[in-house]
């Protein structure tokens, strides 16, 4: 029987709480953004990352990323 490796997750410091976590969480929260950021310019294509955007549409499309669980 052959054994597969296993792979070590590598191990990031949150940038905001200072808390390690492991690679897969550190994807899936940049899948999330990259995720809201294209839906946020696919219903408004001249939006900016950069421009300053209320919470209320931010919340909301949050929630969109939320519910299809990215």
């Amino acid at each position: 029987m052959i054994k597969k490796k296993e792979k070590k997750n590598k191990l990031y410091k949150c940038q905001i709480c200072g808390r390690n976590i492991d690679t897969k969480a550190a994807l899936m929260h940049i899948k999330a953004e990259e995720y809201l950021i294209g839906l946020i310019k696919k219903d408004h294509p001249r939006w900016q990352n950069e421009s300053d955007t209320c919470d209320g549409c931010i919340t909301y499309y949050r929630k969109l990323v939320k519910d299809a669980e990215i």
